[in-house]
């Protein structure tokens, strides 16, 4: 009979022990579940903050005003087509105008400098360009700017395609440009409400009606 009560009393015993065992267990995995979402939170707050303090530029546009010129009337210099390559001299910089290779350049935010003579094509069927100059790092933010806007640009009325091209563009004054056919306008970025409004005003008023 005793031996039986001495039995019952070690398993009452274990039981309690496995159930504190167990709590232990749970506190512990709590425990841990909470320092790893701390450290979650640490780390990708961290990252948060980072990127709210020093967001990339072509997410924040200027930092600065835009100051821009007027739109431009520049003289035209020309129109011959040339061969491919060959050397192109313009009285003005950035062109608008002027002879031009045989291939106009196709709609888009371009990631490398593209020829003039391919764009001032462009220029000629009614497109607006859009030139930027740049060096290092700074030429992929002004990319992404520039295709920002391109995605942001309504259809033309005529043929019903977005006529505009961007590219880097080095041998100018201005830091930004945006053109048509013997038009310009000079800013100190890129900036998408001027852009917008120039677009609308002087695309389809090339040389040539052209899409």
């Amino acid at each position: 009979m005793a031996t039986g009560k001495k039995l019952a009393k070690q398993t009452r015993l274990d039981e309690r022990a496995a159930i504190i065992q167990r709590k232990a267990q749970i506190e512990t995995r709590n425990r841990n579940i909470v320092i790893a979402v701390f450290v979650v939170l640490i780390v990708g707050g961290g990252g948060l903050l980072y990127l709210l303090t020093n967001p990339p530029g072509f997410l924040t546009g200027p930092s600065t005003p835009t100051t821009h010129s007027a739109a431009l009337s520049i003289p035209e210099e020309g129109f011959t087509h040339v061969s491919d390559g060959s050397p192109l001299v313009h009285k003005h910089n950035p062109p608008s105008s002027g002879n031009h290779y045989p291939t106009p350049l196709p709609a888009g935010a371009y990631s490398t400098t593209q020829p003039e003579g391919n764009w001032i094509h462009s220029l000629e069927h009614g497109y607006i360009v859009l030139v930027y100059r740049c060096s290092g790092s700074e030429c992929n933010d002004l990319y992404l700017q520039a295709k920002s806007v391109f995605g942001t640009l309504p259809k033309e009325s005529k043929f019903k395609e977005v006529k505009f091209v961007a590219t880097e563009y080095d041998n100018m004054t201005p830091k930004v440009a945006v053109m048509a056919w013997d038009k310009e306008q000079d800013m100190s970025a890129i900036d998408v409400n001027l852009i917008t409004s120039f677009y609308n005003q002087y695309v389809d008023h090339g040389r040539e009606d052209r899409p």
